[in-house]
């Protein structure tokens, strides 16, 4: 990169205020390469003290935009229709910076600590071509975001819905959970070549603005049901002529509380399996 691209960050945030100065100082020192023209976070129904932080961190910064939105009935309403709010909120603020500043590339990330992994090189990493709309993370562990993943062969549906229908036919639960979900929660390595998908996540992304024009984010499907937000914003990116990759050294982190459960339904599973096997001979 001969010059500094302008980027613009978006977040959304939900008690933050333990962690904030944490991925502050983190994320703005991987992306020290590029001109931060702002960073917009969006704050909903924090308990803790995240308006507060978040409100003393954009007094003292000039990049910082921080809004905040309310629900009355938080718990009333989809947890994919807040979250789908909240990114578009941070869409319609980037709309408005974006007029006449000729801002190349939009970065998404997830706070709470998630990006506990994120470098410089990590990032540098995304412009070893430029054939793409959008760059998403990989993790050092198990790849966690199987929801908002969509692939061919490795994840091509609604993983929760998979498991819905898969607990009508499996012996037990555990065994549909672990086929929908955890089975399709791989490890890549990090020299491993781009894997192009239609969807995914993975707790940062980078997005080429170009191809963001009129996509947005939707919580729930016709039929009522949740959906992963991220998947009709990535519909959109590749309606948009986009392409959509994983970039395996784009590591931000190691393992959420999700990813860890893997470990135990694979040995939940196999002991199943075992014992079942051992019965013929008992």
């Amino acid at each position: 990169m001969s010059q500094k691209p302008k980027i613009v960050i978006a977040s959304i945030a939900r008690n933050v205020g333990t962690t904030f100065h944490h991925d502050y100082n983190r994320i703005l020192a991987a992306f020290s390469d590029f001109e931060i023209v702002n960073w917009i976070i969006i704050e909903s129904n924090s308990t803790d003290n995240s308006k507060e932080v978040l409100s003393e961190f954009s007094s003292v910064s000039a990049t910082l935009i921080y809004k905040t939105l309310e629900s009355n009935n938080y718990n009333e309403i989809f947890r994919t229709q807040k979250l789908a709010h909240a990114r578009n909120s941070y869409l319609s603020e980037f709309t408005k910076i974006n007029v006449h500043r000729d801002i190349k590339y939009l970065v998404v990330c997830d706070l709470n600590d998630l990006n506990n992994k994120i470098n410089k090189q990590a990032v540098n990493s995304c412009w070893k071509t430029n054939d793409w709309a959008a760059v998403t993370a990989n993790q050092d562990g198990p790849y966690y975001d199987v929801w908002a993943l969509r692939h061919k062969f490795w994840n091509n549906y609604d993983c929760w819905e998979r498991y819905e229908e898969l607990k009508k036919i499996y012996s037990r639960a555990t065994l549909a959970l672990w086929d929908s979900v955890y089975s399709r929660m791989i490890r890549i390595p990090s020299d491993k070549n781009w894997i192009q998908v239609d969807s995914a996540f993975g707790g940062m992304a980078i997005y080429n603005t170009k191809f963001i024009d009129k996509c947005e984010y939707l919580g729930i499907k016709p039929n009522g049901n949740q959906v992963c937000e991220h998947v009709s914003f990535n519909a959109g990116i590749i309606e948009n002529g986009g392409l959509i990759y994983i970039n395996p050294e784009f590591i931000n982190f190691r393992l959420t509380d999700h990813s860890k459960r893997k470990k135990y339904f694979k040995y939940y599973n196999a002991k199943y399996y075992a014992l079942n096997f051992l019965k013929k001979f008992i």
